[in-house]
């Protein structure tokens, strides 16, 4: 009998994990278009190829980035993102550079969303994108 309340209960806490996970995600919305005055760039990219954006940052601020809107599967997909120090400067808070890794994957357009953001929701600053991708 305790076997089977601990595996109802592991089993309740994961599937609600799942829904928190997923129900974050469903807040996202894919973008249909971005006045051209919102607009920080526009990347042209060939089908297959990966995208990199870069975006300032400074994880002692306590602000890091986060995709805002939900992409689209089909034309890109996100590879990777990671935090890269500025060697450059060499101070210890000094910053760098979050780069975002995309894979094209079909010809088609979107837009991408970032905000750069604390844990509490205080927004520092926000970028909008503009992907192409061509075959």
């Amino acid at each position: 009998m305790n076997r089977f309340l601990t595996i109802s209960v592991i089993s309740f806490f994961a599937i609600s994990i799942l829904f928190a996970l997923q129900s974050c995600d469903s807040k996202k919305t894919v973008l249909k278009d971005v006045p051209e005055d919102k607009l920080d760039k526009s990347y042209t990219v060939k089908l297959n190829e990966k995208l990199v954006i870069e975006l300032a940052a400074n994880p002692t601020t306590g602000f890091k980035w986060s995709l805002e809107s939900k992409i689209k599967p089909k034309i890109i997909k996100e590879i990777k993102k990671e935090y890269i120090k500025d060697l450059t400067m060499g101070i210890i808070g000094s910053g760098g550079h979050e780069e975002w890794t995309f894979e094209t994957k079909k010809a088609g357009v979107l837009f991408m969303h970032f905000k750069y953001l604390k844990e509490s929701g205080e927004t520092d600053k926000e970028k909008y994108f503009k992907i192409t991708v061509t075959e």
